[in-house]
């Protein structure tokens, strides 16, 4: 370690995140509020006026940029945009190009999510992501987006976490529609992969044909690390290989080779998805350990070890994972963002432990050679937490969701240091790394 610290490359992409459904409040024309209406979500709660993040983005943009933040990932909600089929709503269009241009006011980058979880409601009547046109109607919504806001935005992720999306959906019977079906869950997810593939290709095109400058494309992948629970054990390796590749692996390899492997696939080509990114934005949260259980598959993150630190939500805490993931994505040769990384915990100074950590872990791959560009913490502030409502605290920020009042902890003051220094500090890997 140098006397320095440990420092970032230059140029490096500082950053935290939010969705829209997650933080604006009001979005009543998608399919997770209705999913809230029928009592669907575990503490009871609906996602209502979440943050109102929707009318205060100018006082949340301002405790970004006291943070020091140079890139801001958010998400533009769908059925905002296009509340009927092919109908545009012109007043919310200005509304996110507000939103876009009091970042760029303030120094901050926009990334901008385009499918972060949430369905406009005739989307879904018409089968969601099982509908065979599922992939063209998303690039139509996409191509409008483009059109009116892509003067503005360097960098798009297409689709927040497809396989996550695809899982809970339709696999899990956690996110709705609430299907419990193998068979939709590998619809679902072939339709995500293609819907990719048409954005990243009608993202380009437009900006192009508009005179817009040349944006930056990725689609963002939660990226579990699988390992074997008892690494000697056969099957446990085997267990950790199978769920790696359909979690992580069908979905990258499509990307990178335009094929279409098993799952996804009979090892059919297409040719907008090969090579659709312009970087890989990283999703990581915790590993999975391991072992052959009767199941198709189970949920991520389960197998947690007696003994091990733990977030709220119960998933392990471990940052050598970040690190092996990184790692994992060097072969494909294309920068690498950590789209988002995050702890849900009441205790604060476990965030600034698990900023830290994470932080030293990337800091390693970098080390190694990996093209980390930035790192993006989830999330600027606590927010409605899917099916988990209110109760996950994940946020830099605290939120009183009666009053609205904002309250920054103690790990924004570590983060906005670390930021500062473009480099963890002695103090702070002495104190928590």
């Amino acid at each position: 370690m140098l006397k320095d610290g440990l420092v970032f490359p230059d140029g490096f992409l500082w950053g935290c995140a939010v969705s829209a459904h997650q933080v604006e409040g009001g979005n009543t024309n998608n399919n997770w509020w209705q999913w809230e209406q029928q009592g669907k979500i575990l503490d009871g709660s609906k996602s209502g006026m979440a943050c109102d993040h929707y009318n205060r983005y100018e006082e949340d943009f301002d405790i970004a940029a006291s943070l020091k933040l140079n890139v801001f990932r958010t998400s533009i909600e769908w059925s905002r945009i296009e509340p009927k089929q092919g109908t545009i709503n012109m007043k919310e269009v200005e509304h996110y190009r507000n939103v876009i241009l009091a970042l760029r006011r303030r120094g901050i980058k926009p990334m901008i999510t385009l499918h972060h979880f949430t369905n406009p409601i005739w989307f879904d009547e018409q089968g969601g992501w099982l509908n065979p046109k599922s992939p063209e109607i998303f690039e139509s919504f996409v191509r409008k987006v483009v059109e009116h806001l892509g003067d503005l935005i360097p960098f798009y992720n297409t689709i927040n976490e497809p396989m996550i999306v695809a899982t809970m959906s339709y696999l899990f019977g956690v996110f709705p529609p609430g299907e419990r079906s193998l068979e939709k869950c590998l619809v679902a997810a072939r339709n995500l992969a293609l819907a990719h593939g048409r954005a990243y290709v009608t993202i380009h095109e437009t900006c192009k044909e508009l005179g817009y400058p040349k944006p930056q494309v990725a689609p963002v992948k939660q990226i579990p690390h699988f390992e074997p629970r008892d690494p000697s054990s056969t099957d446990d390796v085997e267990e950790a290989r199978r769920r790696d590749w359909f979690f992580n692996g069908c979905f990258l390899e499509a990307v990178d080779t335009g094929v279409l492997q098993p799952p996804l696939g009979n090892g059919e080509k297409i040719d907008h998805l090969e090579s659709s990114w312009d970087f890989i934005g990283v999703n990581y949260y915790s590993r999975t350990l391991c072992t052959p259980q009767g199941e198709v598959f189970p949920l991520p993150f389960t197998g947690v070890p007696e003994g091990v630190e733990i977030s709220d939500y119960g998933w392990e805490v471990y940052p050598d994972g970040l690190r092996e993931v990184l790692l994992s994505l060097k072969k494909y040769g294309k920068p690498v963002v950590v789209t988002e990384n995050g702890i849900a915990t009441r205790n604060d100074e476990q965030r600034c432990r698990y900023i830290v950590r994470h932080l030293r872990a990337v800091h390693e791959a970098i080390s190694r050679e990996v093209d980390v560009k930035g790192y993006i913490y989830w999330s600027l502030m606590d927010n409605f937490e899917w099916v988990l409502g209110y109760q996950m605290k994940f946020g830099l920020v605290e939120v009183d969701f009666e009053t609205m009042e904002r309250r920054l902890r103690s790990s924004a003051s570590l983060y906005r240091e670390i930021i500062e220094a473009n480099a963890l500090l002695p103090i702070h890997l002495e104190r928590y790394g």
